[in-house]
Parts: C-alpha cells; structure tokens; sequence
C-alpha cells in the first residue's frame, strides 16, 4: 500500500484522543498527516551513510574511502545534511544523529567498504 499504514477508524480515534489529535473520518477515509520532524526523513541514503560516518568521528578523506566517492563529493553531502538538519558544523550534525536517529542494528553498520576491500563493524 505504497508504504502506507492502514488502522481501524475506531483505533485512530481513540489514539488520537489520547495524543490531543483531532481525527476526522470522512466516507471511512482518514487524512492524518503527523507535523513535520527532525527524523531524518529528509535524508538520502548516502547522507545517512555519511551521518554514521561523523558519528564514528572519520573525517572527509576516510568518509570518501569508505564511500568510493571524492572529497568533494563527500563536502557537498555534508553541506546538504547541515542545511537538511539545521546545524551549523560537523560536530553538532553527529550529536544530533546520535540523539534523532534510531540506531542502527549490527548488520547496517557492516559491509562499509574501504578502498577495495569491505570493513566489518560491530556494534556494541
């Protein structure tokens, strides 16, 4: 269903009720769209990518390695999740992935590759 929760009307009413969200149903459709957040929803997959990276503290030459894409590249990405996340460096991008960011299983943190070969992580 296009990515799409379906619920009861009932539930919905009932959750909304007790979040303070006032629901309507019309015809046994429900429009409800949550306010917008910092989730990182906004985030492609490679600045995700790039986040876990800073999280780890590597700068852009070893980002750019483990990517197999140019510093400059690396530069542009972080430029764009500052201005996606409203930060206003590196650092303060990294303490909010680690405080927005769900984290991640052992098993995405794995297969980053490096240069030609593949790194393993895991998380503790």
């Amino acid at each position: 269903m296009l990515g799409e929760s379906l619920f009861p009307a009932d539930v919905l009413k009932e959750i909304g009720k007790e979040h303070g969200v006032d629901i309507h149903v019309e015809k046994e459709v429900i429009a409800y769209s949550p306010p917008p957040s910092n989730s990182g929803r906004g985030l492609s997959a490679r600045e995700m990518q790039i986040l876990k990276c800073l999280i780890q503290g590597d700068s852009n030459k070893v980002i750019a390695r483990r990517l197999q894409i140019g510093e400059a590249t690396v530069k542009v990405h972080i430029k764009a999740i500052l201005r996606k996340i409203r930060v206003q460096n590196r650092t303060q991008a990294a303490i909010w992935a680690v405080s927005h960011l769900e984290p991640a299983p052992a098993a995405d943190l794995s297969g980053i590759g490096y240069g030609s070969e593949t790194i393993i992580a895991a998380a503790s």
